[in-house]
């Protein structure tokens, strides 16, 4: 099952799997993207992306369980004195409804161009590798960047709900945003989108219960791969919770276009 072809781990600073994540970072939002520059050192001078964000965030890598090489990223801003990364970078029109306790940010979120078409197209997260491949190899790998970029967001939103977070920020290019909202999450926007970056983005807002209710009424296969196969298809109203993801073995028939999200 492709699902089973990656893990996902929580990685904690100053081991190596932390420093993979940020070399993975690095490889990114430095070198592709060239959104932030080089900051940090890893073992062996390997160049790595950090901010002081990291201090109190969470972090998820993903790798690839044949070879062992990082090959996705994500984190989730908590609640602290130094606020959030979204509050200083963008305006905002839309609070959250929670405390400002409960309200935490996605960020890094990041797949490693080996499972994207091309090197240089930095809008593309998934989709096949060019022609020259066999088309099982290219069913196979257009597949591959969008679940793994799926499954990210499934252990962000298990962390958020361990951590009591409620209600999530996520900067992100609008095109991501109607991507996701047709899947079923439904994001909302925060306010309005900052040229000012480039590629140009904007802050939404998306809710525990709302993402569960949004998944149940549209999108049965990735409610399932987000929340197991044995978690119930309706939740009683008002219960902000994300719900611990199971193991599933629901197939999802992606290949979509998914821009990153920082």
């Amino acid at each position: 099952m492709l699902a089973q072809k990656y893990e996902y781990s929580v990685v904690s600073r100053g081991t190596p799997g932390y420093e993979d994540y940020c070399s993975l970072r690095h490889e990114v939002f430095c070198t592709e993207l060239q959104r932030v520059p080089s900051c940090a050192e890893g073992s062996g001078s390997r160049p790595m992306e950090t901010d002081g964000f990291d201090e109190h965030s969470l972090h998820v890598l993903c790798r690839s369980v044949e070879t062992g090489e990082a090959v996705g990223c994500a984190r989730l801003i908590l609640p602290s004195p130094k606020g959030l990364n979204v509050l200083s970078r963008y305006k905002l029109h839309t609070a959250a409804t929670s405390d400002a306790e409960s309200v935490g940010e996605i960020g890094r979120l990041a797949i490693s161009s080996k499972l994207r078409r091309y090197r240089r197209d930095t809008q593309l997260v998934g989709p096949a590798l060019p022609a020259i491949c066999s088309e099982e190899i290219c069913r196979e790998v257009k597949r591959d960047g969008p679940t793994v970029a799926l499954g990210l967001y499934r252990e962000i939103f298990r962390l958020a709900s361990e951590h009591g977070i409620t209600h999530c920020y996520a900067a992100m290019e609008p095109s991501l945003s109607r991507m996701l909202n047709r899947l079923g999450f439904p994001f909302q926007e925060a306010g309005p989108v900052n040229h000012a970056v480039q590629p140009a983005r904007q802050p939404y807002l998306i809710g525990a219960h709302a993402m569960r209710s949004g998944l149940a009424g549209r999108n049965s296969c990735l409610y399932q791969f987000i929340f197991g196969t044995d978690a119930p298809m309706v939740e009683a109203f008002g219960e902000p919770s994300w719900q611990t993801p199971r193991s599933t073995s629901c197939l999802l028939p992606f290949g979509a276009r998914i821009p990153s999200l920082v």
